[in-house]
């Protein structure tokens, strides 16, 4: 008789306990901490691969990209973004920094808007784009690169990139390390182990990598922002950007959560497994604001 194939279960990057094979999307291994119930992928893509697939992604669509399928929806998230970030800045003339800006439209968004803002991102075609179709000011430039950034930004925003970063702690240091006390850090990320996660287990719209290496739980995401130094201000584990928005959502998750049960249920007497490899087009997006104290 065979022995059974040994897995490496590696430790949680963010509070090092213990792990467990989550599921498997296609290449790619998923693993899901015991603790704090992070899913992130072991081992993780190189540098030049991420590289590589992200130049491609923000390319326009007849040329292979994928970005133009999210903009207009991205758009349309910015007024309700914009409201909060003026909610919690301290001052009227911020200094605002996009990381993870993409082609900069919520750069543009923040300047029309009268504050001071610039991005960064890795991605040399989206950064073309920021600056010589849009005209703001973006630069191909990691994090811990800039220079003279030290305390220097009123407010750091930081949509959908986390998931996608290989060391999000490291990047949340470097985001503390540029605000300036009492500086605002703004995310939102999709979330894991809410309600929808646990009754669609493993086949929510976030987990899709190697665009998404990390997927977070509430859990997770309050323990990697205390250990950078952040304080919590407030986390919506259902983001919408207005209530009839927000119920849909939670009445659409609920359909395809409850549909998937059923179908569960019914094909189990015939030993099939029906979502091993469905990804369904749902999830629910996590917000979060958590300031630099001082």
């Amino acid at each position: 008789m065979n022995s059974p194939i040994a897995i490496n279960k590696p430790s949680c990057p963010i509070c090092a306990s213990s792990s467990y094979p989550y599921f498997y999307a296609g290449e790619h291994r998923v693993f899901r901490c015991a603790q704090c119930a992070l899913s992130f992928v072991s081992p993780q893509p190189s540098t030049e691969y991420l590289r590589e697939y992200y130049s491609q992604f923000h390319l326009q669509l007849e040329a292979g990209g994928g970005y133009e399928l999210h903009e207009n929806r991205i758009g349309l998230d910015f007024p309700a973004k914009l409201a909060t970030l003026k909610q919690y800045l301290r001052t009227e003339k911020a200094k605002v920094l996009d990381v993870g800006c993409g082609k900069g439209f919520f750069v543009k968004a923040c300047r029309d808007a009268g504050f001071d803002a610039e991005g960064i991102d890795l991605s040399d075609t989206a950064i073309a784009y920021a600056t010589d179709v849009l005209g703001v000011k973006a630069r191909q430039v990691r994090l811990e690169d800039l220079d003279d950034a030290g305390d220097r930004y009123d407010a750091v925003t930081f949509w959908a990139t986390i998931e996608h970063l290989q060391d999000p702690a490291a990047v949340l240091a470097g985001i503390h390390k540029v605000l300036k006390p009492g500086g605002v850090l703004l995310l939102d990320t999709g979330i894991g182990n809410d309600w929808l996660d646990r009754w669609l287990p493993g086949v929510v719209q976030w987990y899709d990598p190697p665009q998404h290496l990390f997927v977070f739980s509430k859990e997770s995401m309050r323990t990697v922002l205390h250990k950078t130094g952040f304080t919590v201000q407030d986390i919506d584990t259902c983001f919408e950007r207005n209530r009839l928005r927000r119920l849909v959502r939670v009445v659409r998750g609920g359909v395809y959560a409850l549909a998937a049960r059923i179908v569960a249920e019914v094909t189990r007497t015939a030993r099939v497994t029906p979502f091993q490899f469905t990804r369904f087009s749902v999830g629910n997006l996590m917000s979060v604001v958590a300031r630099k104290e001082g």
